[in-house]
């Protein structure tokens, strides 16, 4: 088993050149290593061209390790809860991947670029993936820093994408991946995205960045296309359902970091892929993966906590503000931290990926409840921070996603 990475400082995306000039506000956001923009023009601005028009998105920051030689496939399998053998080239899938204990490290997209080789996207997981390799021969190489992404998002992508490629692009299924010339220069696109709208991920050698950019941005001058930043793509994945590790659950099962250094973790807020409402990305009748048998015993035995969407009442919280002489401010940017949920005065979850959303004119928020508690109308109360007091805001459970997903149309 070889792997090969590039661990580096602070450094910009293929993109920064473009993105930096129109960062009016200077407003950054660290990813990893990298700095991406936060907001380019406002939140409202940017939402509603990932809604309603098209926008381009920087992503390049996204992890990314290819998996290739003669085991990819068996190991691919091992480490994830879908089954790889059953991927045709050039198709991506979402899975989570787990611990021995079936508890979710972290998830993302697997992409199958040829026969022998896999591309894994998702959270930082170089050190994961070598600590499970043994007895696989394969090579991890991570890429993370030799290739940006370029997401092209709304219900306008496809033109967009027609006009930068003199292409038909109406043939490629949801989750297919084509590689074409955008620019001038070699583009992996995949039918993908974060935000439950159509739209693309534009996957480019990083010395290519700046030409893919200046291509998309001339062919979607006609379709009001408009940068977008991390709040606003951070805001649709949470209107649209999709979790991400750290906010949203605390990864299980990582005993080292690259370094060998143990790694504190909050057995509260770990979490399987039914605790998450990802049972359906567990592959029970392919090949044995790491966390089968706990998962297997957990499904038998009966799902104790489950995800829904929650609706919280954003005037309560605006009271509280005022109830202590202070200016009302209702969840500027999303709450990444949990927030204790209750029911008749006791704890039955959590609630995280607290946002407001422009879609939903309301505060939104993940609820990590008993089972019991998850039938959508059922009221409950969310325990809100001001400065350092707590009061109880209204809630109501509702189905997730919290918006009409068209991704897949």
């Amino acid at each position: 088993m070889n792997t090969d990475s590039n661990n580096s400082s602070f450094r910009g995306t293929p993109f920064n050149s473009r993105t930096e000039p129109l960062n009016l506000f200077v407003r950054w956001i660290a990813w990893d290593i990298y700095h991406v923009v936060d907001v380019f023009s406002g939140l409202d601005d940017e939402l509603k061209a990932i809604r309603e028009e098209v926008a381009v998105i920087d992503m390049s920051p996204l992890s990314k390790f290819d998996i290739s030689g003669p085991d990819a496939q068996r190991f691919t399998n091992y480490v994830i809860t879908r089954d790889a053998s059953r991927m045709e080239v050039n198709q991506v899938i979402y899975t989570p991947w787990c611990d021995h204990n079936g508890k979710v490290v972290s998830d993302g997209m697997v992409f199958r670029m040829n026969e022998d080789r896999f591309r894994i996207t998702g959270d930082p997981s170089h050190g994961w993936l070598k600590q499970n390799a043994g007895g696989f021969d394969i090579t991890i190489t991570e890429v993370t820093h030799e290739r940006g992404i370029l997401s092209l998002q709304g219900p306008k992508s496809r033109e967009v994408l027609e006009a930068a490629t003199a292409e038909d692009w109406s043939d490629i299924k949801f989750s297919r991946i084509r590689v074409v010339k955008i620019g001038g220069v070699e583009v992996e696109v995949a039918r993908q995205g974060f935000t439950g709208e159509r739209g693309y991920e534009l996957c480019v050698a990083k010395d290519d960045g700046v030409a893919l950019w200046d291509a998309i941005m001339e062919a979607g001058k006609a379709f009001g296309i408009k940068p977008a930043g991390y709040l606003a793509l951070d805001t649709a994945r949470i209107e649209a359902g999709l979790v991400i590790p750290g906010p949203d659950f605390t990864n299980g099962g990582v005993e080292t970091d690259a370094i060998g250094a143990p790694i504190e973790v909050d057995s509260e807020n770990m979490a399987s892929p039914f605790d998450l409402g990802a049972g359906q990305f567990i592959d029970f009748e392919g090949d044995d993966f790491l966390g089968k048998a706990a998962l297997l015993k957990e499904k038998e035995a009966g799902v104790r906590r489950n995800r829904t969407g929650l609706l919280i009442e954003w005037q309560m919280i605006a009271d509280l503000y005022t109830g202590q002489g202070l200016a009302p401010v209702v969840v500027p940017t999303p709450i990444w931290y949990p927030l204790t949920v209750m029911k008749d005065g006791r704890k039955i979850g959590r609630a995280t990926s607290i946002a407001w959303s422009p879609t939903i004119q309301n505060v939104i928020a993940f609820g990590h409840l008993e089972k019991e508690y998850c039938e959508p109308g059922t009221d409950v109360t969310v325990e809100f921070y001001v400065k350092d007091k707590a009061g109880p805001v209204n809630a109501r459970v509702v189905d997730l996603p919290f918006i009409d997903l068209r991704r897949a149309r």
